[in-house]
């Protein structure tokens, strides 16, 4: 049979261990009561999301809708060819007539939103899977680390990111993938010069200061409670590095190093069409406007956000 000293030995530890979680939760509870009071006392200067942003995110929502329902939509094939209908005007069949090979347009734009955002998702996610950690280390941390790693931020800012992606992807062979993670990789140290920004006046925020009182470890005290409370001009950022990123995958497709062909790309399709633009005008300027259209609707919704989040 136990003895009466284990089952006393296993008494404790049990409440050794309840009391430790109790405390874990008693130091959550004060960080974060703290961390309200700081966000009430920042001021409610926001403003609402106005109607030119609306229409943004409408316009954005209907492209991304669109490449989502692409393969459903009663559209042509866009890797069609039809050669005697080359050059041909717009029709009931071809709403925006067709292309040099007899390719549909309107399904090419329709199908070419897919790649456009397929570029977009990997310039961000790149640019936030670095610059995220990397702004948040360099605000949170000492100052020797915060000095070196703005210091490696301020290198790769020198470099351009269009003309090193150019630079990759000749080495590397054609790929949106090798292009955009380049650009997103680039773009970074500017995501996390801004996080560190925000990050820098919260170090000593009475929040921090009591989770570091009631031993709460720095690595959890920069991840729950400084990010959130530091990522709303990362946000605005990041949304407005979007519309960028739209640019430069239109740019280098139209340059033969982003979506190869015969893949329907607005970028790859605008300089296949500019040769004969006096016979089909439509065949450019319909990639063009899209590429328009989507790159404003993106920087609208940045607009909106940077109102509704970034506080007076």
């Amino acid at each position: 049979m136990p003895s009466r000293s284990s089952g006393r030995s296993g008494a404790g530890l049990a409440a050794g261990v309840g009391g430790a979680v109790l405390a874990q939760e008693v130091a959550e509870d004060a960080t974060l009561a703290a961390e309200a009071a700081h966000l009430d006392g920042r001021g409610t200067g926001a403003r609402r999301f106005g109607l030119v942003p609306r229409i943004g995110l409408v316009m954005f929502l209907f492209i991304l809708l669109a490449s989502l329902l692409a393969p459903i939509l009663p559209i042509d094939n866009p890797l069609q060819q039809t050669l005697s209908l080359r050059n041909a005007g717009p029709s009931l069949h071809h709403l925006l007539g067709t292309d040099l090979v007899g390719r549909d347009v309107f399904s090419r734009v329709i199908y070419g939103c897919r790649s456009a955002f397929e570029g977009v998702g990997i310039g961000v996610l790149s640019m936030l899977v670095l610059g995220v950690p990397w702004g948040l280390a360099a605000g949170f941390s000492g100052t020797a680390v915060d000095e070196a790693l703005m210091r490696i931020a301020d290198a790769m800012l020198s470099f351009p990111p269009l003309i090193l992606a150019i630079g990759v992807v000749s080495a590397l062979g054609s790929s949106i993938t090798h292009a955009m993670v380049t650009v997103g990789v680039i773009s970074a140290p500017g995501l996390a010069r801004l996080l560190r920004s925000a990050t820098l006046p919260l170090r000593g925020a009475e929040f921090v200061l009591i989770a570091q009182s009631l031993g709460v470890s720095r690595w959890r005290t920069a991840v729950r409670h400084v990010l959130p409370n530091a990522m709303a001009p990362a946000v605005v950022q990041t949304v407005a590095a979007a519309s960028y990123f739209l640019i430069v995958e239109a740019a280098l497709s139209f340059l033969g190093l982003g979506v190869p062909p015969p893949s329907p790309s607005w970028g790859a399709d605008m300089a296949t069409a500019y040769l004969n633009f006096t016979g089909d005008p439509a065949a450019t300027i319909v990639p063009g406007l899209a590429i328009t259209i989507g790159a404003w609707s993106i920087s609208a919704v940045g607009d909106g956000l940077r109102d509704v989040l970034v506080r007076a």
